[in-house]
């Protein structure tokens, strides 16, 4: 699986620039960013085949050693909170191979990630100030219909990666 990390990430964590990833399915293709959610910085990652989401308040600098296994957790449990079930999850998981960090994936993948903080920025109202993960926001992006690359009609993000999953 392969994580693009933004520049501001990558600036936020103090990280080397990282290398550009062999061309893998969209569906094993993250990209991460950091953003500001009611003050705290917050990471998100935006799935590129399919837009499925997750935005996780409370990073630090620090955590850029454990950057690969903190986006590996908050994808499993953002699948597990939008209902995937747990045999998905192993398969996709399974499937997507070892984690590395590399750039982004193209200008459409990180035009949706830009669509996806306005859309946390709109309602960081319902951001859960106690607690890093953020549920109500997680399920505000991917039940919200978007548009994705090869789609012609908006679809809720969950449902277009539970097509995907279908498939694997």
């Amino acid at each position: 699986m392969q994580l693009g990390i933004t520049i501001p990430l990558e600036r936020f964590l103090k990280m080397k620039k990282p290398p550009y990833g062999d061309a893998l399915d969209d569906l094993f293709c993250w990209e991460l960013h950091v953003i500001l959610l009611q003050g705290r910085p917050a990471l998100v990652g935006v799935n590129c085949g399919t837009r499925f989401a997750f935005a996780l308040a409370g990073i630090c600098r620090e955590d850029r050693e454990n950057l690969t296994r903190i986006a590996e957790k908050e994808i499993e449990e953002s699948l597990r909170q939008a209902g995937i079930s747990e045999g998905h999850i192993r398969a996709y998981m399974s499937r997507a191979g070892d984690l590395e960090i590399t750039k982004t994936h193209g200008r459409s993948q990180v035009a949706y990630l830009n669509k996806a903080v306005d859309l946390l920025l709109w309602n960081d109202i319902a951001a859960d100030s106690k607690s890093c993960r953020q549920p109500v926001l997680n399920d505000i992006l991917n039940r919200t219909p978007t548009k994705c690359t090869g789609c012609k009609d908006p679809e809720a993000p969950v449902e277009r990666l539970l097509q995907r999953l279908e498939n694997l």
